[in-house]
């Protein structure tokens, strides 16, 4: 049973980690975007109608995505007053009731309202309303995906931390 668990478990945290890789190679087209529109608007006096726009919605994606991995590696900002001098399994205590009571909450609610919105979005085929117009609803189905893992990841650490406190053991 836990090495069942364990193994849907590390399913979880690749999931996490390669969707979080994979959108942090976004960072490459975002750099290329703005240097391009540096020199286009400034050397050349030319600039675009577009970039900056495509250069925002990407660093969404890549923002959004990489919360679970962030997540997974436990590297989220947190405010350490006493949390580190706790032993592990009051650690996990603080932990399981805190992801029960607010992380659950905010992250069930993005994933409800994004996924939401992401198909209203899709429904509609929206677009931004630039002059540009590019599709909106890709964005958005990114953003539904990563509150999805966001979610995961948070219910493999909190089942984890469960597990530490019945059992005592890590997986």
């Amino acid at each position: 049973m836990i090495e069942t668990l364990a193994r849907l478990l590390r399913g979880i945290d690749n999931l996490s980690e390669n969707a979080g890789k994979l959108f942090s190679l976004l960072v490459i087209p975002i750099i290329i975007l703005e240097a391009g529109e540096s020199l286009l608007r400034y050397v050349f006096q030319m600039p675009t109608d577009w970039s900056w726009e495509l250069a925002a919605m990407l660093f969404g994606a890549f923002f959004m995505m990489g919360g679970a991995w962030v997540l997974k590696e436990q590297n989220h900002v947190r405010t350490d007053v006493f949390y580190n001098k706790l032993s592990r399994k009051w650690r996990a205590y603080f932990d399981l009731f805190f992801f029960t009571t607010v992380f659950f909450v905010f992250a069930g609610v993005m994933v409800w309202k994004m996924g939401n919105n992401a198909l209203y979005s899709v429904s509609i085929n929206e677009a931004t309303f630039s002059m540009w117009a590019p599709p909106l609803y890709p964005l958005k189905i990114v953003f539904a995906v990563a509150y999805i893992l966001l979610f995961l990841q948070g219910l493999a650490k909190w089942l984890r931390d469960l597990v530490y406190v019945i059992k005592g053991v890590e997986i």
